[in-house]
C-alpha cells in the first residue's frame, strides 16, 4: 500500500499556477483595511482597497487551522461579479468587502488572501483577524472527547453541520476537532435544517436561507407551502429541496419539493399514494392509513407513517422515503407509483397483501431496517440508513425491538427484487438510539454518524475503516451532515476535471501510450500536456524500468499533428510552461502548451529512437473553473502486473459532486483489430490516500449495472469492467489490469457525466 500511495502522489499532484512575471499582479496594489465583526464572532467583513479593480477577477481567503490540527483550512473564493451582486463591491469603486467566515472565536486567526487577476496572474497577502469569545447557549464547548481527531488525513471531510434546536443559534457547524466554527444567525431554534448552494437552510415558520456571511432571507412561509409546520429533514431532491411537512389533513406523511428560491416544484401525499395502492390490491386501508384528527404530537395515533427523511435516486428517477413506523418505500418521482418496500416483515404493513407484494426479498444474513432514519443514496447507488432498531408506536403488531442501533447499507437488485445488506456498523459497546440520529456517506466509504442518546454522539469513519474521531455533546440532536468548507466557490461550481493523467508501460507500434481527452464548451481552452519518464519515482527512488527519453505528439480528432516535443526546453512555449509551474524535472522529458478549440484530442507518448519503459502522460487545465473544460480521459497502453499496469488519474475540483464512469476495455479493442488486446480486463478505483474504494471485473456483475447501462456508454462485452460512482472533489486513480494475471493492450476511460 505504501508504494501505491507514493505512486498516487506522483501521478496526481495539483499544479499551482505561479506566474513570476504576471504584469497585472505586479502592477496592481491591494491593501487590507478594516475588519468589522459580523453577526457572530465566527464572521468578519474585511475591506480591501484595489488600485485597479477592473483587472481583479476573484479573491480567495484561507483560515489557518489551529496549531496541531490536521483539518484543512476553511477557504472560499469569490468572483468579482458575485461580490458586486451581493453589494460587497461597486463597479468602478476601489473598495471591496470580503466576508470571511469559519473563524475561531476568542483568538487571533491567521488569514491569507489570494488575489487572481484577469491575465491569469495572482499574488497573496497575510493578515490576522482577532475575534471575540462566543458564549454558547448550547454548551458545545463542553464536548466529551471519546476519541480525539487522529493525525490521519484519510477522512474526506473536515466540517460538520449539526441540526439541533437546543438554542436560537441553529444550525451550527463544527470541525472534526470538535470546535464550533459557525452558527446560524436567524435567531430561531429549530432542528429542521440542511445545507445547499453554499448556505444553511432552516425552518422558521417556513423556510429561511442563512448565507455564510450571516445574511438571512425568507424563502417561503407555511401558508404558501400548505403546511402547519415542518418536521425532521431537508433533503436534496431531483431539482431542489424536499421538505417533510404536516398539513391539516395529514400527520408526517407529506413531502414538498421547492427550488432554492422557495418556489414549489412538486408534492407527494403518502396517505393518498398508499391508500390508492391498498384499494387497488383489494385491501381496506382504513385500519392502516389515518387522516389527521387535530393532534400532531409525538404520541398522536394519527401518526401512522412518520416520515423522517427522503432521498432522490437518479438511476431510476425515484424517491426513497423513510416511514419510521413501517418501512422504507420507493416511489416513482413523476407518477408516485410504488416501486418497492424494504421493512420489518413482523410489522402490521406486511399483513396486507396489497403492500406485501412490493416487499423486497431479504438476502441471507440481511436485517430489515426497523424505525430507521436518514435514508440516503451512496456514491455507487446503494441505500444507506441509520437503523434505530425500534418497533412501531402506532401499529400492531409492533415488530422487532432490537437492543442496539446500527448503520446499515443495502444493495438493491431491482431485477430480482432482492435487498442485500452489504455493510453494517455497530458501536462497541452497542448503543441504542431512541429516535432521530443519522449516517451519511461523503466520499466513497467515508461516513459521518450521529447518535441521539439524550446527548449527541458524533463520530467519523474513514474509507480504511478507521474511527477518526468520536465526540459527545450535551443536549438532544437530530442529525449531522458532512459539509465541505475547504474549497468553496461563490457562486457554487459543479465538480469538473482539472487534471488527467495516465501511466503505463510504453512500448512500440500499437503498444505506445495513447491518451485521449475532450475539450467541451464553446470557447478555446489552454492546456499543458506533459510526457514524463526520467523523473518517475517510487518510494523516493527512481522507478525501475522508467522511460528515459520520452517524446510527445499532440493530434486532433482527424489525426493531424498539431505539435510535437522531445525535450521540453526546445518547446516554443518554454517560458509559458515554466511560468505555469509545469516544467518537467528532467531536460529529457517532453511538454507541450496549446490553446485548443472544443473537440477531441490525442496525446501520443513514445520513447525517442524506439526506447521503451514506464511513462506518464498528463493534461493540465491552466484555468480550471472557467469557460470550457476537460470532459473525459481515455488512455490505451500495454498492461500486465506490478509496476507495469495501466494507471489513469483524475483530479476533480468544485463544490457539487458529479457522477463519473470509469471503463476498462480489452475485447472491444480486439474486435477493432488491435493485436494483443487484453482478453479480460479488471478495474480498481482508489482515492488520494491509496484506499481502494471500488473494484470490478465484469461490468454486468456491478451492483449498479442497470445505472451503468442507462448511461448509454456501458461496455459492449460482458468481460469488460466499469465503475460508476458519484464523486466529490478530490484525486482519484483507476488501474486496469488483467483478470487472473493476464496481460495485453487495454483502454481505460473516465467520463464525467451529467
Amino acid at each position: 500500500m505504501k508504494k501505491l500511495v507514493l505512486l498516487l502522489s506522483l501521478l496526481l499532484f495539483s499544479a499551482a499556477i505561479d506566474v513570476a512575471t504576471a504584469s497585472q499582479a505586479d502592477d496592481t496594489s491591494v491593501t487590507i483595511g478594516s475588519k468589522v465583526a459580523g453577526a457572530k464572532p465566527f464572521i468578519s467583513k474585511v475591506s480591501l482597497t484595489v488600485s485597479n479593480p477592473a483587472v481583479l477577477d476573484r479573491v480567495k481567503f484561507s483560515i489557518a487551522p489551529r496549531r496541531g490540527s490536521v483539518t484543512r483550512p476553511v477557504a472560499a473564493t469569490y468572483t468579482r461579479a458575485y461580490l458586486e451582486a451581493q453589494g460587497y463591491a461597486t463597479r468602478g469603486s476601489n473598495e471591496i468587502i470580503v466576508p470571511v467566515f469559519g473563524l475561531y472565536d476568542g483568538r487571533t486567526n491567521a488569514v491569507t488572501f489570494t488575489y487572481f487577476f484577469a491575465d491569469g496572474s495572482h499574488k497573496s497577502a497575510s493578515t490576522t483577524i482577532t475575534t471575540a469569545n462566543y458564549a454558547d447557549p448550547c454548551e458545545y464547548q463542553n464536548v466529551t472527547v471519546l476519541k480525539p481527531r487522529t493525525r490521519s488525513k484519510d477522512l474526506n471531510y473536515d466540517f460538520i453541520m449539526v441540526a439541533t434546536q437546543c438554542c436560537a443559534d441553529s444550525p451550527r457547524v463544527i470541525d472534526t476537532d470538535g470546535v464550533v466554527r459557525w452558527v446560524g444567525t436567524a435567531d430561531f431554534a429549530h432542528s429542521v435544517a440542511g445545507f445547499f448552494d453554499n448556505a444553511a437552510y432552516l425552518s422558521d415558520n417556513g423556510v429561511v436561507r442563512i448565507d455564510l456571511d450571516g445574511t438571512v432571507t425568507r424563502l417561503i412561509d407555511l401558508a404558501t407551502l400548505g403546511a402547519r409546520d415542518l418536521h425532521h429533514s431537508m433533503d436534496r431532491g431531483k431539482h431542489g429541496i424536499i421538505l417533510d411537512i404536516n398539513t391539516e389533513d395529514w400527520v408526517e406523511s407529506v413531502n414538498v419539493e421547492i427550488d432554492e428560491s422557495g418556489n414549489i416544484l412538486k408534492k407527494w401525499v403518502l396517505g393518498d399514494i398508499i391508500r390508492k395502492a391498498m384499494i387497488a390490491g383489494g385491501d381496506d386501508p382504513t385500519p392502516f392509513v389515518r387522516n389527521a384528527n387535530g393532534r400532531y404530537d409525538f404520541n398522536a395515533f394519527e401518526d401512522w407513517f412518520h416520515n423522517n427523511s427522503t432521498a432522490y435516486r437518479k438511476s431510476d428517477d425515484s424517491l426513497i422515503i423513510s416511514s419510521r413506523e413501517n418501512f422504507v418505500i420507493c416511489i416513482d418521482y413523476d407518477t408516485s407509483a410504488i416501486k418497492w418496500i424494504l421493512g420489518d416483515p413482523t410489522k402490521q404493513w406486511y399483513q396486507y397483501p396489497s403492500l406485501r407484494k412490493y416487499a423486497l426479498t431479504l438476502a441471507p444474513g440481511t436485517h430489515a431496517p426497523a424505525g430507521q432514519h436518514a435514508v440516503s443514496v451512496t456514491a455507487d447507488d446503494q441505500l444507506l440508513l441509520f437503523d434505530n432498531g425500534q418497533p412501531s408506536q402506532n401499529h400492531q403488531p409492533y415488530g422487532q425491538n432490537r437492543g442496539f442501533s446500527a448503520l446499515r447499507r443495502y444493495a438493491i437488485d431491482l431485477k430480482n427484487r432482492v435487498a442485500t445488506e452489504v455493510w453494517t456498523y455497530v458501536t462497541d459497546p452497542p448503543v441504542k438510539a431512541g429516535f432521530r440520529s443519522s449516517v451519511y456517506e461523503d466520499a466513497p466509504l467515508n461516513y459521518l454518524a450521529h447518535y441521539d442518546v439524550g446527548q449527541q454522539r458524533i463520530f467519523g469513519l474513514s474509507a480504511r475503516g478507521e474511527k477518526v474521531f468520536d465526540y459527545r455533546f450535551p443536549g438532544p440532536g437530530f442529525r449531522s451532515l458532512p459539509v465541505h468548507w475547504e474549497n468553496l466557490t461563490f457562486p457554487p461550481t459543479e465538480a469538473r476535471l482539472s487534471n488527467i493523467s495516465a501511466r503505463a508501460q510504453v512500448n512500440t507500434g500499437d503498444a505506445v501510450s495513447i491518451t485521449g481527452f475532450i475539450i467541451s464548451g464553446q470557447t478555446p481552452k489552454t492546456v499543458v500536456v506533459r510526457g514524463l519518464g526520467t523523473s518517475l519515482q517510487a518510494d523516493g527512488k527512481p522507478l525501475p524500468g522508467r522511460l528515459l527519453d520520452p517524446a510527445l505528439q499532440l493530434r486532433n480528432r482527424s489525426g493531424a499533428l498539431l505539435q510535437q516535443n522531445d525535450n521540453y526546453k526546445a518547446s516554443p512555449n518554454l517560458a509559458a510552461i515554466q511560468q505555469a509551474g509545469l516544467a518537467p524535472h528532467s531536460d529529457s522529458e517532453a511538454a507541450i502548451l496549446a490553446t485548443l478549440q472544443p473537440g477531441s484530442y490525442t496525446a501520443i507518448l513514445r520513447g525517442s529512437h524506439g526506447a521503451t519503459g514506464i511513462g506518464l502522460a498528463e493534461v493540465f487545465d491552466l484555468n480550471p473553473g472557467k469557460g470550457p473544460e476537460i470532459a473525459n480521459l481515455s488512455s490505451r497502453a500495454f498492461t500486465s502486473s506490478g509496476d507495469n499496469v495501466l494507471i489513469g488519474g483524475v483530479i476533480l475540483e468544485g463544490n457539487e459532486p458529479k457522477r463519473v464512469l470509469f471503463r476498462a476495455l480489452g475485447p472491444e479493442l480486439a474486435k477493432s483489430g488491435v493485436d494483443n488486446a487484453l482478453p479480460d480486463p479488471a478495474l480498481d478505483l482508489y482515492n488520494a490516500d491509496g484506499t481502494q474504494i471500488a473494484t470490478n471485473d465484469n461490468w454486468r456483475a456491478a451492483g449498479n449495472a442497470a445505472d451503468i447501462q442507462s448511461t448509454g456508454i456501458a461496455p459492449r462485452d460482458e468481460r469488460e469492467a466499469a465503475i460508476l460512482m458519484r464523486l466529490p472533489a478530490g484525486r482519484y486513480t483507476f488501474i486496469a489490469r488483467g483478470s487472473g494475471g493476464g496481460s495485453g493492450i487495454a483502454l481505460v476511460e473516465a467520463f464525467r457525466l451529467d
